[in-house]
């Protein structure tokens, strides 16, 4: 629990959050919403989660400290586009929310989704005007890197008509200019928030014997929009440079990743590379703390969760910085190593260096841990939250 200025607050707020991914899902934005409404929980007066449900997650509810309550929905709830599916889904339960808010005198309803928020918030408004609505946006890719683009057309279309009392975009990296200038041009009120990290989990572990490998961790799952082919790519030409056969790319939650395996083995390097399966808890940390380097290869976006753990762990981070929009995390060779974006040659020269230069490794991991400890923080975003319910209440 965070124990801060932020204990001073009177708990006045009462939070419906409305999701349509919760664990027993992990990963990316599912995780980093369970760890926000746990963090958050002991400043608000009351707070209960909206969920689908999800076979199994009953071992998980039990064990979670807030309330959830889950809506089983039909079969035609699961549509792949996104505006069809919450259309279908937001005229299933809204009878429900409706009601959790009266039984629970809920004054803030908090989505994270734009999309899935604009069905509700018509219906929300019409039954009591004094329920506040916050959106967060889990980052905002553009039109090009979006799946669907009858959800990315038709939702630019729908947010600007039912906006909500304010946005919380979660400025993952990736594109965000969009949303906030649909939001300017309805006048309605955004903040940029950041991941929060939990820097008391999250860190370097001294009783670790140093390895003789030099082990460089993929942190993400790799799927497609994180560019995992091209860490292939840059280990071949790295290790065409040194001359140790010590060297290991480790991928997480590999499950499925027949394609990337084959790879490797074409470009002769798959005794080079490992494929773990998906680690959470101290397996986890231990997977990271076990490394040399961290690195980042996405074209998109690399300021996610995943890298900023490391740097918890005090890891070198290496990464592509797209657009710029790994400047606002990291200082050049003070607390990470910025390539731009798609100079592999520049990227396995930046290897080599922190291959050579162990002090480097540790000097630059040392001011990554300081510097998410003073700006990602769990205390910090919990009071960016906490002051925007204030204000909109």
């Amino acid at each position: 629990m965070i124990m801060a200025p932020t204990d001073k607050i009177n708990k006045k707020y009462s939070v419906l959050r409305i999701v349509w991914e919760f664990p027993p899902k992990i990963g990316g934005s599912v995780t980093h919403i369970s760890e926000l409404t746990k963090q958050i929980d002991p400043y608000l007066r009351k707070q209960i989660v909206f969920a689908p449900y999800i076979e199994g997650c009953e071992i998980f509810d039990k064990s979670f400290p807030v309330p959830i309550i889950r809506q089983k929905v039909p079969k035609y709830c699961n549509f792949e586009v996104p505006i069809i599916r919450d259309t279908f889904y937001s005229l299933y339960v809204i009878k429900t929310v409706l009601h959790i808010i009266k039984e629970n005198n809920i004054n803030i309803v908090h989505f994270h989704s734009p999309l899935l928020a604009s069905y509700f918030i018509p219906h929300i408004r019409a039954y009591d005007k004094n329920v506040k609505i916050v959106v967060m946006a889990h980052g905002w890719p553009g039109k090009k890197d979006r799946k669907f683009g009858v959800s990315y057309y038709f939702g630019n279309k729908l947010i600007p008509l039912f906006p909500p009392d304010r946005y919380l975009i979660l400025n993952d990296g990736s594109q965000i200019y969009e949303l906030q200038s649909i939001s300017d041009k309805k006048g309605v009120p955004w903040d940029i928030v950041y991941h929060g990290i939990d820097t008391n989990f999250f860190k370097p572990d001294e009783s670790l014997i140093s390895s003789k490998s030099f082990n460089i961790l993929f942190p993400h799952r790799p799927v497609t929009i994180k560019r995992p082919d091209i860490a292939i790519n840059i280990i071949k030409k790295f290790l065409s440079k040194i001359n140790d056969s010590n060297v290991s790319l480790i991928y997480l939650g590999a499950n499925h990743s027949e394609e990337l395996i084959k790879l490797a083995r074409n470009e002769g390097i798959e005794n080079n590379v490992q494929f773990l399966t998906e680690l959470s808890g101290n397996e986890l940390i231990n997977c990271i703390n076990n490394s040399s380097v961290v690195i980042g290869t996405s074209l998109n976006s690399n300021n996610g969760r995943a890298i900023q753990e490391a740097m918890a762990c005090e890891k070198p981070v290496v990464v592509f910085n797209n657009n710029g929009n790994m400047s606002n995390l990291i200082e050049n060779m003070k607390n990470g190593i910025l390539i731009d974006s798609g100079d592999i040659d520049g990227f396995v020269e930046s290897l080599v260096l922190l291959y050579n230069e162990p002090y480097l490794r540790h000097k630059i991991g040392t001011n990554a841990r300081e510097t998410i400890i003073q700006n990602r923080s769990w205390e910090r975003r919990i009071k960016k939250e906490l002051s925007v319910y204030q204000d909109i209440v």
